[in-house]
């Protein structure tokens, strides 16, 4: 039915973008509520000020497909977001901030905004205008499409990462590590300084430190998480290179020459 390289290329864009927008979407709001103990409100807002940034860019791009090529934009676009999900490997952590989260949550949607109207620009770069409705079609069943497998893929990844980090963490808290041994020391103090008895503060000093084991592992696994999201993009961002000239404000017209 379709035989347009452009189609084939900017419905696989859709679904990766589809992922990504729903992986990043589920990602920091769990992440945010899980270990840092936001409550729900908190991470709306946290989450908040990229939507306000995704809504103003929506408009601009609109604009820019009649001056720009759409292949350009989607290179940038994807070029922005693979940056944005690895500088998010280097910005996640038990300690970040509220401002922190915001600012990280803006950068990870400014690619985003590059990417919704030029992919499906160039989907109808080359198709007849007779299937225009069918092309409509496709394209927002592979975005739906990736939404779904985005979510589940992120939160099966952070499973299975959490597993993978806990088991190398759990090496370094055996009972002939000294430095393990004193920090179960120095908290079963404080405790029994509280008002715990001495057993009981020992229990205690295990069951925190093990909950900080796990903190940290599950930690690591949105790093991951986060990187496999970069690589994702990273590919798309080649992929956008080859897509074929467009007649920026003509439409569905492929650029002569």
């Amino acid at each position: 039915m379709f035989r347009s390289f452009n189609f084939a290329s900017s419905s696989l864009m859709m679904f990766t973008l589809g992922i990504l927008l729903f992986s990043s979407l589920v990602l920091m709001p769990q992440f945010l509520q899980t270990l840092v103990g936001y409550t729900s409100e908190l991470a709306g807002l946290a989450l908040s000020a990229g939507g306000v940034v995704l809504l103003i860019e929506m408009p601009i791009m609109g604009q820019l497909t009649t001056k720009i090529q759409a292949r350009y934009l989607i290179a940038f676009g994807w070029l922005s977001l693979a940056m944005a999900m690895f500088y998010s490997t280097k910005r996640i952590d038990l300690q970040i901030s509220f401002s922190a989260a915001v600012w990280l949550r803006i950068i990870q949607v400014i690619g985003l905004g590059f990417l919704f109207v030029p992919i499906t620009l160039v989907a109808y770069i080359g198709i007849s205008p007779e299937k225009n409705n069918a092309v409509a079609g496709i394209v927002n069943f592979m975005r739906n499409m990736g939404s779904s497998v985005g979510t589940s893929l992120v939160t099966t990844l952070i499973a299975r990462r959490a597993q993978f980090h806990q088991e190398i963490l759990i090496d370094h808290t055996r009972a002939d590590n000294p430095n393990f041994q004193n920090a179960v020391n120095g908290l079963s103090q404080r405790f029994a300084h509280s008002g715990l008895a001495t057993q009981e503060a020992h229990m205690q000093a295990y069951a925190r430190l093990y909950q900080g084991t796990q903190a940290q592992a599950a930690s690591m696994a949105y790093i991951d998480t986060f990187m496999v999201l970069a690589v994702g993009a990273a590919i798309m961002f080649f992929l956008a290179l080859v897509l074929k000239k467009n007649d920026p404000g003509g439409g569905g017209e492929v650029a002569a020459g």
